[in-house]
């Protein structure tokens, strides 16, 4: 196999060469290419140490903030490239991280640290790939497996058994049986793991073309270790597994994603429990969800003008658009499965919501205080004062909202004299 590298990705594996030392680009870019994807980064290993890329760039920008794990970053007019020696890793602390990093000289030592078959592949134009661990061939057979034992991995470090699950999700393949067994038997190691890490691996989940795979957060128990529970029986929880694709037609947007999730597995009682309070999300994100959930469950069926204006109010037009079309998105693939004549309607009913709401924006109705034709200033000169102002602005923005050619000053004035 030979590829063509980026201009500047070649530059660092000739200047490293003509030093008298060997550079591989090497993980997922390697993995990628063989797969006829694009890389979105380059991860290039050497057997020179950092102190040698360091002086054999030393006309660059260099960022040394990774040096004590042997990473050097070399600053090429607006990209930054990472090199990093070829390493032998110590014993592990917490599951996570090795105790000491030596360097070593072999390429193949290197390959062996690495997590799974397909990342542990090295490539430079001059020897071609470096494959020891057949990551070729697993790539071929579409399996996501170890490096070796698959227990030892994730006792090593307990995020690859989360970032398994996203391989698959990522690639669409499957997981090889031995290292999916030993998923089940040490999902317990993700508690150790910090949330931050965690989540950032599950949300790739969420956003990936194969959704369907979180399933395996759920099976492992990886999800309720983490105190994220799911109260279906064996019924429900089929029926469950079988909607999560519904999740990737939905577009890649993360809250759109979570918002959905939410609503597959019927979380509106259980919100503490739920994914968005036990992984480590915004503020932004986890009050907006745990917001907005809620309206995911209203019954469309009993929606009417008013409550649309009303929602309106608590939300903004542009939540509530996105609710309706989230829940148009579940109808829609029910409807693709099996005919069902209600699924048929309420997707008819949503559409039509959707479409007054940009007419009541369009046409400037009120649905907000701020909208009325009248504030608190006149309310006060009416000899209202404290939380009364307050109270009479909500009576007629109610009022209003039933009927909006009352939103006119005199008329409101009106309402309360």
């Amino acid at each position: 196999m030979k590829q063509k590298l980026p201009k500047k990705v070649e530059f660092i594996i000739d200047k490293i060469y003509e030093h008298g030392y060997e550079a591989f680009i090497v993980g997922g870019c390697v993995r990628d290419f063989i797969l006829g994807i694009e890389p979105n980064d380059y991860d290039i290993t050497t057997n020179a140490k950092p102190i040698q890329i360091i002086e054999i760039f030393k006309d660059y920008k260099i960022l040394d903030h990774g040096i004590k794990h042997g990473t050097v970053g070399i600053v090429i007019g607006n990209d930054i490239y990472e090199v990093t020696t070829y390493r032998i890793e110590s014993e592990y602390e917490d599951n996570r991280r090795p105790k000491d990093v030596q360097f070593t000289s072999n390429i193949m030592e290197d390959l062996k640290r690495r997590d799974f078959t397909i990342n542990a592949i090295a490539y430079n134009y001059k020897m071609g790939l470096i494959d020891v661990f057949d990551g070729v061939g697993d790539i071929g057979k579409k399996i996501v497996k170890t490096v070796g034992n698959p227990d030892e991995r994730f006792n090593e470090d307990g995020l690859r058994i989360v970032r398994a699950i996203r391989f698959s999700s990522k690639l669409g393949f499957k997981i090889e049986d031995e290292t999916l067994k030993s998923i089940y038997e040490n999902a317990h190691i993700v508690k150790k793991i910090s949330k931050e890490r965690t989540t950032e691996e599950v949300n790739k989940i969420i956003l990936s073309e194969n959704p369907d795979k979180l399933i395996l957060l759920y099976k492992t128990n990886i999800f309720k270790d983490l105190g994220i529970c799911c109260y279906f029986n064996e019924n429900e929880y089929n029926n469950f597994e079988k909607n999560l694709n519904i999740l990737n037609k939905c577009r890649k947007n993360l809250q759109e994603r979570l918002l959905m999730l939410l609503y597959l597995t019927n979380e509106k009682n259980i919100q503490e429990n739920s994914i968005i309070n036990k992984l480590k999300y915004s503020k932004t994100i986890i009050n907006n969800c745990n917001l907005l959930i809620e309206y995911m469950f209203i019954d469309e069926i009993n929606i009417n003008s008013i409550k649309i204006k009303q929602i309106l109010n608590k939300i903004g037009s542009e939540n509530l658009i996105n609710i309706f079309t989230l829940k148009k998105i579940y109808y829609k693939d029910k409807l693709n499965i099996i005919y069902n004549k209600e699924y048929e309607i309420r997707c008819n009913i949503l559409d039509k919501f959707i479409n007054q709401i940009i007419e009541i924006e369009k046409n400037k109705e009120c649905y907000k205080i701020k909208d009325l034709k009248i504030n608190g200033k006149i309310i006060k000169e009416l000899g209202y004062s404290g939380a009364e102002i307050g109270k009479k602005l909500e009576y007629l923005l109610e009022e209003v909202i039933k009927n909006p050619k009352l939103n006119e000053e005199k008329k409101l004035i009106n309402l309360l004299i």
